[in-house]
């Protein structure tokens, strides 16, 4: 009864965590669409420093933690020190984006402080430690370790149906998965715009450079389209270089994709492994079409552009030089303002968690 009268008067405290608190400018709008079903979003962090301008929506606490290489290591030796420092919050629920670190956190925590935790998965995060090369046996673990987490939780969230169907295979109890909640965009922001850009066909990337996106094999095929430029924005995880005929812009503010989409033709995205990918829909939103591989493009989002393998990446971005961009890219726009909201999103969240904290679930 007390969690009913919580609810009713959005007196619900939900504890958001981050290894690094940078990582929020990505996840901003996301996190902040639940802002106004909940009387406070308390993020904690252990890495970084918090912006300014994000505790006009958040509260923030940096942790103090016993310092060691290993993240795993650093954790398992500092248990005690983070209940001491969250033990006195008054949090109801935690709400988890799927980084292995922050599940390990949440199911402690949950089970300390007797509060239910509950997941939005994002991605493969298996196909990232294959496509990395990471030892086997560390795999091995870390596929343990995420099963054994994700099955400790309230509810578990997919973002695409292909990672719906995954979490089935890995082991997920199928009392703990829920139909997919997609990301949403802000059309208000990703809009077309008028920027500087130059007179040449212009393909643009954005995401992390590292091995599961496919960037160097990209780069091979970037550089044999000497009238074609290329412009790339995003963290360099390994070491790549980079043809004449390529802009690397580094990693951009959250606040400059849309001038960055805008700069471009087409947006493409040559990964193994995607969830629903946000650079899509803002890309779309800024009315620019895509070519994707198969493996990075959901099924349940309707494509304006091309699906190919990565090898005929070189013949279909010719074949888009030729179309009708600029009206696929209009249709592209109205798609995504009629079906990807954040605030349809933070609804779909927010009742999860409800549902959690009304059947206590997870404890």
């Amino acid at each position: 009864m007390e969690k009913y009268r919580k609810m009713k008067k959005n007196n619900i405290r939900l504890l958001v965590p981050f290894y690094n608190v940078g990582d929020l400018d990505f996840y901003y709008h996301l996190v902040r669409s639940l802002r106004k079903y909940f009387s406070e979003i308390y993020i904690v962090y252990v890495t970084g420093e918090a912006r300014e301008d994000w505790k006009q929506d958040f509260s923030f606490q940096n942790l103090e933690l016993n310092n060691r290489r290993s993240k795993s290591l650093e954790f398992l030796l500092s248990k005690g020190k983070i209940y001491s420092q969250l033990k006195k919050g008054g949090f109801d629920a935690i709400f988890v984006l799927s980084e292995l670190w922050t599940l390990e956190f949440s199911s402690y925590l949950s089970n300390k402080l007797n509060i239910p935790f509950i997941v939005w998965v994002r991605g493969d995060h298996r196909k990232v430690r294959e496509a990395r090369r990471i030892n086997w046996f560390k795999r091995l673990i870390a596929n343990y370790l995420e099963v054994k987490y994700l099955n400790r939780a309230a509810f578990v969230i997919p973002n695409c149906m292909s990672l719906y169907e995954k979490l089935h295979k890995w082991g997920i109890k199928k009392s703990k998965i829920v139909e997919p909640v997609h990301n949403g965009v802000d059309t208000d922001i990703f809009r077309p715009m008028a920027v500087p850009r130059s007179g040449s066909f212009t393909v643009a990337y954005a995401g992390r450079i590292c091995p599961e996106k496919r960037i160097a094999d990209f780069l091979k095929i970037a550089e044999k389209m000497k009238d074609i430029e290329f412009i790339i924005a995003g963290s360099k995880n390994m070491e790549v270089k980079f043809p004449e005929n390529v802009r690397y812009l580094s990693k951009l503010p959250f606040e400059k994709m849309p001038e960055f989409y805008n700069m471009a033709d087409l947006l493409v995205l040559p990964s193994i492994t995607e969830g629903f990918p946000s650079v899509i829909l803002e890309a779309y939103a800024c009315e620019k079409p895509v070519l994707v591989t198969r493996e990075a493009f959901p099924e349940e989002l309707r494509l304006f552009g091309a699906i190919a393998d990565l090898n005929d990446f070189e013949q279909k971005i010719k074949e888009l030089q030729k179309a009708d961009l600029k009206t696929i890219g209009k249709e592209a726009r109205a798609y995504v303002k009629e079906s990807f909201s954040w605030e349809r999103y933070g609804e779909s969240v927010k009742a999860f968690i409800e549902k959690a904290l009304l059947e206590g679930r997870g404890l």
